[in-house]
């Protein structure tokens, strides 16, 4: 049970700075969390892997996939890379060193340095050719292969990093994407994912809670009285718990978004316990962000990220009962998140 604090709990508390504690998100991770970070690229190009099987066996190699993962950051110091277009909006893919090495050690053993490049920009022909056969998405494109093509950094919206196998060995192709094919695949996933909400379901309100405690009636007064310290007893961290309507609905993490407070769902039950008979429950919350029944779909997703715009700061609310009955300052004490009523 949490207890009051002392006067000489208050010479140990320390303040508590978001900085030390809150990953600092690039607000495009914010943006396209719930959308192409998350997407399963794989799923739109069905057909992909049947393009390989004809070379793959006549040589006698062996090929498997292993994950296909959407990233925002494409890697300096690759190999070799070849540019293309996608409906006149430049890509480029690219291996590094050690890749290159196993590729052609399986495609061509023995081969001379001179046949080596011939040989990796066949593979990346074929490569972005099978991607644009077995494409299954709603609008058909138009890919290009251009080996000359110029490709800066500033021009990368998105990455896809392909890890698979070549007899045994790990190779890793990445994929240099655009603003427009990184949006119309965010845009894909999430209407995807938003498919599955019915169009009369409304949204909710959604509190984004440090701690609870379980508060019995005759104490409410003592535990929000100004300059009450409480011990939250709950290790120092970014987890926080999403409440629906009350109810603990998942546990995410502390974000800075801009400054602002940011969550980002992750995987895994939430603990829901059950307060002992006649406590009342007080709620530390950071504040409480609407979404509506789309962005509820998007946010189920383990990953996803949500922006709010409650500043990001030690300032936190007590609740009882969904109503506001107080305020009061984050704090650190021994290693455990602390409050001083406001």
């Amino acid at each position: 049970m949490n207890q009051q604090g002392t006067t000489d709990e208050a010479v140990a508390l320390t303040p508590w700075e978001a900085g030390r504690y809150v990953r600092k998100l690039d607000p495009r991770e914010s943006r396209y969390s719930r959308g192409f970070l998350r997407c399963r690229p794989e799923k739109w190009f069905p057909g992909f892997p049947t393009h390989w099987l004809p070379l793959a066996h006549s040589l006698g190699v062996e090929l498997k996939a292993i994950e296909v993962k959407p990233m925002l950051a494409f890697p300096s110091g690759l190999e070799v890379s070849y540019g293309g277009t996608v409906d006149g909006e430049p890509i480029r893919v690219a291996v590094d060193a050690a890749s290159c090495r196993i590729l052609l050690n399986a495609f061509v053993p023995g081969s001379n340095p001179a046949g080596n490049e011939i040989v990796i920009e066949y593979l990346a022909r074929r490569f972005m050719a099978s991607l644009a056969m077995s494409w299954s998405g709603p609008q058909s494109s138009v890919v290009q292969f251009d080996s000359q093509a110029e490709h800066r950094e500033t021009d990368v919206a998105g990455v896809v990093k392909f890890t698979g196998s070549v007899n045994g060995d790990q190779i890793v192709i990445w994929m240099a994407l655009g603003k427009s094919l990184v949006e119309r695949l965010d845009g894909l996933w999430r209407r995807q994912v938003q498919s599955t909400v019915k169009p009369q379901e409304g949204g909710a309100s959604v509190s984004i809670e440090v701690s609870q405690l379980a508060v019995p009636p005759t104490m409410l007064v003592d535990y929000l009285k100004a300059g009450t310290i409480i011990d939250l007893e709950v290790p120092l961290g970014d987890s926080v718990t999403l409440r629906l309507g009350g109810k603990a609905w998942q546990v995410a993490r502390l974000c800075d978004i801009d400054g602002k407070v940011g969550f980002e769902t992750l995987p895994g039950p939430v603990a829901s316990p059950v307060l002992p008979e006649g406590t009342t429950r007080l709620s530390i919350q950071f504040g409480t962000v609407t979404l509506d029944a789309a962005a509820m779909a998007e946010m189920a997703q383990p990953g996803a990220i949500w922006g709010s715009s409650i500043p990001l700061s030690d300032v936190v609310q007590l609740i009882i009962n969904g109503e506001k009955v107080g305020a009061a300052t984050l704090c650190c004490y021994q290693g455990r998140f602390a409050i001083t009523v406001a």
